[in-house]
């Protein structure tokens, strides 16, 4: 039995048992003899008026509500949901007065007229609109959070794209340095050719592999930028030195990938080339962590700074809910300062629809 076959079982249930007390309990012949017979035919004739009230009920929910819900006709909706009522009504009355009575409970000698039948008549409307409209509420509220629900979704999986989008934007510049800085070595003939290109494939190992995961330890992360650094220095020698600072409480903690490697490589893709000191101090305390780069711009990279950072600062918005990029250029030095609660990680929720 499904869960959902659960729930209709357990709420006509409930409500079948408060119909059954409220019969025995009006009947004064009941209250003050109570017999199991009499349990019995009050226990059908309540089961029989459910059966139309279920009827009715699921008409309503399963045949107008989905029609409703495709052409927004209130005004048809609601005709036809008093139409359907009326007649339930109708019918409750009918087995009440030519069934129920004569054959149940034995009872021909009942005479009504037309006020008293008129006042069942409203009783039975307002019962019927209060199981319909219990029903009709509680289906509506399903069908809502049902909606937020999609809508969240697909939310979550546009900002998924998103995330992928920019990083696979972000990829090819990295590849692209590094083989420079490879080509740059192999004209040279260079000893150090073979060390290089295993540093290569272990930056496109993070960058093709690594960063399709949710978090990396920063402790990873590090080795990566090093071995970039690494890369880099080769490629320039001494006309570009960068000094790193490094001071974090645990290599563990996990940072999304591809987020501190963009930054060195901006520092290095916009310095200047002439004797330039790059300037790299990243610190991590708590979950806390603090980066600022800061590097010499040539007069030809002024206005060259942009889309790389936009990327990431949208990655960022995707991924955390508390963090600062801040970055300017001013008298020939780009300063950048990053600022970003690990804690406040909004990456599982995204990365785990649909799992």
């Amino acid at each position: 039995m499904s869960r959902r076959t659960g729930q209709h079982i357990l709420f006509w249930g409930v409500y079948y048992i408060i119909c059954l007390y409220n019969e025995l309990f009006i009947n004064k012949s009941y209250s003050l003899n109570p017999t199991f017979s009499m349990f019995l035919v009050s226990s059908l004739a309540v089961f029989l008026l459910l059966i139309i009230k279920v009827i009715i009920v699921y008409y309503i929910l399963y045949k107008l509500l989905p029609t409703w819900v495709e052409d927004k006709n209130i005004v048809k909706l609601l005709a036809k949901g008093l139409l359907s009522i009326l007649a339930g009504v109708f019918t409750i009355r009918i087995t009440i007065h030519l069934f129920i009575w004569p054959y149940l409970y034995e009872d021909t000698t009942t005479t009504l007229n037309f006020l008293a039948l008129l006042a069942r008549f409203f009783y039975s409307l307002l019962d019927m609109f209060q199981i319909v409209g219990a029903a009709v509420c509680i289906k509506l509220y399903k069908l809502r959070v049902e909606s937020i629900k999609k809508e969240k979704n697909l939310i979550l999986e546009r900002s998924r794209a998103e995330v992928m989008h920019l990083k696979s934007q972000t990829n090819p510049h990295f590849l692209f340095n590094t083989l420079n800085s490879i080509y740059s070595l192999a004209r040279s003939k260079s000893e150090q050719t073979p060390d290089t290109i295993m540093r290569l494939s272990k930056i496109l190992r993070y960058t093709l592999y690594d960063s399709e995961k949710k978090t990396i330890s920063i402790g990873e992360e590090l080795k990566i930028i090093k071995d970039y650094i690494e890369l880099q220095q080769l490629r320039f020698g001494k006309r570009i030195e960068i000094k790193p600072n490094i001071n974090i409480d645990s290599e563990f903690a996990q940072v999304a990938p591809l987020l501190l490697l963009p930054i060195i490589e901006n520092a290095y893709k916009h310095c200047d080339e002439n004797n330039a000191v790059i300037i790299f101090d990243l610190s991590l305390e708590k979950n806390n962590l603090n980066l600022r780069t800061l590097n010499p711009v040539s007069k030809k990279e002024v206005t060259s700074h942009g889309t790389g950072l936009q990327n990431l600062r949208r990655q960022l918005e995707l991924l955390y809910k508390e963090f600062t990029l801040y970055y300017s250029l001013k008298e020939g030095l780009f300063v950048l300062e990053l600022t970003i609660n690990l804690n406040t990680y909004a990456g599982n929720e995204l990365f785990d629809i649909g799992g």
